[in-house]
């Protein structure tokens, strides 16, 4: 299935449809969808500001998606009137907007060489861009300097392919691509990215908020962690778990955490004993070290009669779209434990087309709200923990879904109507959020400054928060039934 995306509005594009039939459901979820092109792009409902009509005055873009928009119009204007390096009259803009469509506009010109094997038209495109973008700039700077980075390294890998050399193994992503940075700098980024970015906050509260309201009265729970990173998100439920009233105290919560690295295991699990002994909650943390997510079979988690299991997979599942039948497998270990409940969280997004063209342009409007959110909820641009929590959690994946293809590219985003179709075919029954899920969920957003950007919105039974008209991370929940 191709949507026809337009320049105008790609974030409306039309939801996938509800696929039923077992073949279709296979395709989407292994990213199997038609051809796409960037010149399929339709920009009949461009605002008439931005039809090529010059203004009186400088007008001001008001975010990155528009720059973006604008830049894609004036590609494909430009290639329908003479060739993909033409352009057609663009509104006078203010300097820094000017500047952000002009490197936008070598994205796309860079992107669409690449796609027919120019090489060595698009490496000359996307030097400048490397000499007029920065990872300290503006929003739409920062954008073009990673896209522009990603764009060269997919130049690199293809070539290589080309002639039969073997690819840099600094450009190969195996079973985790933020293994370039040490330990120390990828833990402070991640309570960096808990304290400065709200979507983080918000989801991970809610996801506890939901655990309690199934399990919070059970005498036993075990809560099963498919990637515990730092384990702050437990935080909240032990202190919950410790306001029962003596009568109804729980006998004992077990954590069961999967990691790849066994310090940040051993870390997580000290932290959260000495949480837990401090409010008196029985606590029993077992760490499980994993290298890949082919090594998880049920007889790990040690499930025992009479606990209430809850499975929270925090953007862990869109990790395994490469390879369908390892998905499968894991899903299919989940069920066998019978949670009560679990919680799925994942980017709202569609990064999984085969087609590199269309890859390239949902990839770049959705990181062109990413950015746009950052530079408002974040306003220090020379702020080095944003700049590396930026890098880290963004750029390596831009450049993972842009650069790499086959199993490397293990960055597949698909959106809520596609997870939910897989888990129908999986046996799994939606769940809702209790009232009191959706009310601290609105209370969180009520309480932060620009508050009024922030989108939070029901879709069925699911949550999905975003940055003003954009979808970004959806939260759904499901049970064995």
């Amino acid at each position: 299935m191709a949507e026809r995306f337009a320049v105008s509005g790609c974030k409306n594009a039309p939801c996938p449809k509800i696929y039923k039939d077992d073949q279709k459901v296979q395709n989407i979820m292994s990213g199997q969808l038609d051809n796409f092109s960037l010149q399929q792009y339709d920009v009949s409902e461009l605002p008439s500001k931005f039809n090529g009509e010059m203004l009186t005055h400088a007008y001001v873009l008001s975010s990155v998606e528009e720059i973006v928009r604008l830049a894609g119009t004036r590609y494909v204007r430009g290639y329908a009137n003479g060739g993909i390096e033409s352009c057609f009259v663009t509104p006078a803009l203010a300097t820094e907007d000017q500047h952000g469509l002009e490197l936008a506009h070598l994205l796309f010109i860079s992107a669409e060489y690449i796609n027919n094997k120019q090489y060595d038209q698009a490496a000359r495109l996307l030097m400048q861009c490397h000499d007029f973008s920065s990872k300290w700039g503006s929003p739409i700077e920062r954008v073009c300097y990673y896209f522009s980075r990603a764009l060269q390294e997919r130049i690199e890998r293809q070539t290589c392919e080309e002639l039969r050399n073997p690819v840099k193994p600094a450009l190969n992503f195996v079973n985790n691509f933020y293994s370039g940075y040490n330990k120390a700098e990828f833990n402070q980024v991640l309570a960096f990215s808990y304290r400065a970015v709200p979507f983080v906050k918000l989801v991970q509260l809610t996801s506890v908020q939901a655990i309690l309201d199934t399990v919070g009265n059970a005498n036993k729970i075990h809560v099963i962690d498919l990637d515990i990173r730092n384990g702050s998100q437990w935080s909240g439920l032990i202190q919950s778990l410790a306001l029962r009233s003596p009568s109804s105290s729980i006998k004992l919560l077990r954590i069961t955490a999967i990691g790849m690295d066994a310090g940040d295991l051993k870390d997580s699990g000290r932290r959260l004993h000495e949480l837990a002994k401090s409010l008196e909650v029985p606590f029993s943390y077992r760490m499980v070290q994993i290298s890949t997510m082919e090594e998880i079979d049920e007889g790990m988690f040690n499930v025992k009669p009479g606990e209430a299991v809850a499975v929270f997979a925090p953007t862990v599942f869109h990790r395994l779209l490469y390879n369908r039948s390892l998905l499968e497998s894991v899903i299919d270990v989940i069920k066998r434990l019978r949670p009560r409940i679990m919680v799925n969280i994942e980017v709202e997004a569609d990064s999984n087309s085969p087609s590199f063209d269309k890859r390239f342009i949902d990839v770049l409007f959705h990181s062109s709200a990413c950015f746009d959110a950052f530079d408002v909820i974040m306003p220090d641009r020379r702020d080095p923990e944003r700049v590396k929590y930026e890098e880290i959690f963004c750029g390596s994946q831009i450049r993972n879904m842009i650069a790499c293809e086959g199993n490397d590219r293990r960055v597949r985003h698909v959106k809520l109507d596609v997870w939910r179709c897989f888990f129908n075919h999986k046996g799994l029954k939606e769940m809702s959020f209790s009232y009191q899920a959706w009310y601290q969920a609105r209370l969180l957003l009520k309480g932060l400054s620009h508050g009024e950007c922030y989108s939070l919105e029901a879709n069925g039974d699911a949550l999905i928060s975003g940055w003003k008209t954009t979808p970004l991370v959806a939260v759904s929940l499901w049970t064995c039934g």
